[in-house]
């Protein structure tokens, strides 16, 4: 998690230093890379905070040759400004109940 705490805000300072001071394209991409990293320290934060990182860890070496292909994959999607934080808002909104009026007055019963 270091990395990502320690990365995350390193990135976005030199992106904004190097856009401000004249280096106006790579500094953009740099913050906005930077900006993908945004959820991904959220979601380790809380990870660590449930105590679900070893468990975590072992699902997903436990399938080793599947999580190597689609981290592989996924990896790239952090050199595509925002890709991170649209996919993270999406999978949030995916998660969240879809409770109308209804089923709010039927819970409460």
């Amino acid at each position: 998690m270091p990395e990502f705490g320690l990365g995350t805000p390193a990135i976005l300072a030199v992106g904004g230093y190097l856009a401000l001071t004249g280096q106006l394209v790579l500094g953009l991409y740099l913050f906005l890379t930077g900006v993908n990293y945004v959820p991904l320290v959220v979601y380790a934060v809380l990870i660590v905070r449930a105590g679900l990182a070893t468990r975590e860890v072992a699902d997903e070496l436990s399938r080793d040759r599947h999580y190597v292909r689609k981290y592989s994959t996924q990896q790239l999607l952090i050199f595509i400004p925002f890709a991170v934080v649209l996919l993270a808002a999406a999978q949030e909104l995916d998660r969240r109940p879809r409770a109308g009026p209804l089923t709010t007055r039927l819970r409460s019963l």
